[in-house]
């Protein structure tokens, strides 16, 4: 008898859940997607109590040789919150993951970008496969945003701290987005640049970076060059006249002092 009382109250109490699922769960539109996680969340747990009582008396109707109780909302309800649990697994998964990237020093930036991008391709994927029905969801809208614009930042971020960005570098994208970019200070970190609209002067941005590069090889070149020929300089040192002092310098040490400053000019 308590069986059977059970199963009758179990009924009731799912249709009255069902209702405020619908009525107050995480699907009433219009919900922001903190919002509707927060009650995927709760409604997930008041569900599980209610399939572990579905679970027993289903035991108990096998044991006793009664027919099984149709529960069709629980079945349902267990349904769509299963499809809305991949949604706001993976926003969760991807909110929490940019969250920590952002408190990222800029000294470990470099280490870290690569795993970085290679996250974010596979958080795109993910997004890709869930089930058409999610993507009208604003929660989709917003993790799919948030998804392409970090696929598009991390591609600068990680020029930007190529070691060709010098300071006049900085200080051209500062004057280009209009915004302070504390680059010079210890505790510099991703979230300070993401803060910038990075994305609408990306093109600028990636001429400011190319360029930088270009900068940087001719640097280099010319530093080799510069000391390959000191390396093979000779000073002759002659005196006047016959004369022990003064005396001139001779060789091709003055012809390598021309260079030198000509070679200067051109990099500046």
């Amino acid at each position: 008898m308590n069986l059977i009382k059970g199963i009758k109250v179990l009924v009731l109490d799912v249709k009255e859940f069902r209702h405020n699922f619908e009525t107050k769960g995480p699907t009433v539109a219009g919900l922001e997607p903190r919002e509707a996680l927060n009650r995927l969340r709760m409604f997930s747990d008041e569900y599980s109590v209610r399939k572990r009582k579905f679970d027993s008396y289903y035991a108990g109707e096998t044991l006793f040789g009664l027919p099984h109780t149709p529960y069709p909302l629980l079945v349902k309800t267990a349904s769509e919150i299963e499809l809305l649990d991949k949604l706001y697994g993976l926003y969760s998964k991807v909110k929490d993951t940019i969250g920590k990237w952002r408190e990222i020093a800029w000294t470990d930036v470099i280490a870290e970008i690569d795993k970085m991008v290679d996250t974010t391709d596979t958080f795109s994927r993910d997004c890709s496969r869930l089930p058409g029905v999610l993507k009208s969801w604003e929660a989709y809208k917003e993790l799919k945003q948030e998804i392409d614009d970090m696929t598009e930042i991390l591609p600068l971020v990680k020029s930007l701290a190529k070691e060709s960005i010098r300071p006049r570098h900085w200080e051209e994208i500062i004057t280009l987005v209009k915004q302070d970019i504390p680059y010079t200070t210890e505790t510099f970190n991703l979230s300070q640049l993401f803060k910038c609209p990075l994305l609408s002067f990306k093109e600028e941005i990636e001429e400011i970076t190319d360029s930088a590069d270009k900068q940087l090889r001719l640097e280099k070149q010319l530093r080799d060059e510069i000391t390959a020929s000191w390396e093979t300089a000779e000073l002759e040192i002659k005196t006047w006249k016959g004369v022990d002092a003064p005396c001139t310098l001779g060789g091709n040490i003055m012809d390598l002092q021309e260079k030198l400053e000509a070679d200067l000019g051109t990099l500046n």
